[in-house]
C-alpha cells in the first residue's frame, strides 16, 4: 500500500508541475538593451484558473554547448553580469486568473564599462498558494516553489557575431527517433539568435523540402562550439540518400541576416 501511495504522489507532482508552468505567460521571453535604450517592460499573464503570486529576482547562469544553463554561485560569476546595473518594479506580483501585469526594467549604466555583452536572468518564482501537509506514506511535499527565468542582455560597442555551421549528420535521440545533429561555431563578443532550418533534397529529385525548423536558437558568448539536435517534422522521411541544406538565419535584432548556410551530402 505504501508503494502505491508513493506512485500516486509522483503522478500528482508531475501534473502539478505542468499545470503551474502552463499558467504563466511571459512576453517577451528575452530582453536586449542597446546603447540608446534605458527601459523595457516584461508582461506577465496568468492564464490559469487560480490566483498566483510571483516573486522576482535575478539569477546568474552559464549557457551550455548542448543547450540549457548551469546556475552559477557568486564566486563563479564573471565580469559580464548585468543584475547589479538593473532596477525593476514591482518585485512581487499577485495575478488573478486572466490578469496581466507589467514589470518595468531600468538599466543604470556606469561610465568606463568595457565593451562586450552583459547578461543576467530575470527570475520569476511561483510562491505556494496553500500549505499541504506532508504524508509519511507519500514522503514528498507538493508545495513546491517553481521558477522561470528569461535572459536580459545589454550590449556595449559590439558587432554581430560570426557563426559557421561546421558539421551535420543524421543521428538517433534517446527515444530512438531520427534527428538532425548540427555542430556550430561562434566567434565574437556578442550572442547570436536565429532560426535553424534544414531542407532535404532526395537523390534524383529537383525540389527541396523543409524537414526541420528551430526558432529562437541562441548561442551565447561563453559558448564557442555548440551542438543541437533538430526533430524531423511529422510526415517527413530522410531515406535513400540526398542532400541536406542547413541555414541559420538571424531573428529579432538580427533579422534578415544569414549567419551561415551549408549543404551536406547524406548517404543512408
Amino acid at each position: 500500500m505504501k508503494k502505491q501511495l508513493v506512485c500516486i504522489g509522483f503522478v500528482a507532482l508531475s501534473f502539478f508541475t505542468q499545470a503551474v508552468y502552463a499558467s504563466l505567460m511571459i512576453s517577451p521571453t528575452r530582453v536586449v538593451f542597446d546603447e540608446r535604450q534605458r527601459t523595457a517592460k516584461v508582461f506577465l499573464i496568468n492564464n490559469g484558473s487560480e490566483a498566483k503570486t510571483y516573486r522576482l529576482g535575478w539569477k546568474e547562469k552559464r549557457a551550455l554547448p548542448f543547450g540549457g544553463y548551469q546556475d552559477l554561485q557568486s564566486e563563479q560569476v564573471g565580469p559580464w553580469k548585468l543584475s547589479h546595473l538593473m532596477r525593476m518594479t514591482p518585485r512581487q506580483v499577485h495575478l488573478a486568473p486572466g490578469e496581466r501585469q507589467a514589470v518595468k526594467l531600468a538599466l543604470r549604466r556606469k561610465q568606463g564599462m568595457s565593451a562586450g555583452e552583459y547578461r543576467s536572468h530575470l527570475l520569476f518564482q511561483a510562491l505556494p498558494t496553500e500549505q499541504l501537509d506532508n504524508s509519511e506514506a507519500i514522503g514528498i511535499s507538493l508545495n513546491m516553489i517553481l521558477s522561470y527565468s528569461i535572459p536580459v542582455i545589454y550590449r556595449k560597442d559590439v558587432v554581430a557575431p560570426e557563426v559557421r555551421i561546421m558539421a551535420t549528420k543524421l543521428s538517433t535521440d534517446l527515444n530512438g527517433n531520427t534527428v538532425i545533429a548540427i555542430d556550430l561555431q561562434r566567434s565574437g563578443s556578442a550572442s547570436a539568435l536565429g532560426k535553424l532550418q534544414a531542407h532535404w533534397q532526395p537523390k534524383g529529385a529537383k525540389e527541396w523540402q523543409v524537414v526541420a525548423t528551430a526558432n529562437n536558437y541562441a548561442i551565447y558568448p561563453e559558448v564557442t562550439n555548440a551542438s543541437v539536435e533538430l526533430n524531423i517534422l511529422a510526415g517527413k522521411v530522410l531515406k535513400g540518400g540526398g542532400q541536406l541544406r542547413v541555414t541559420y538565419t538571424g531573428q529579432e535584432e538580427y533579422r534578415n541576416l544569414i549567419f551561415s548556410q551549408r549543404t551536406f551530402d547524406i548517404a543512408n
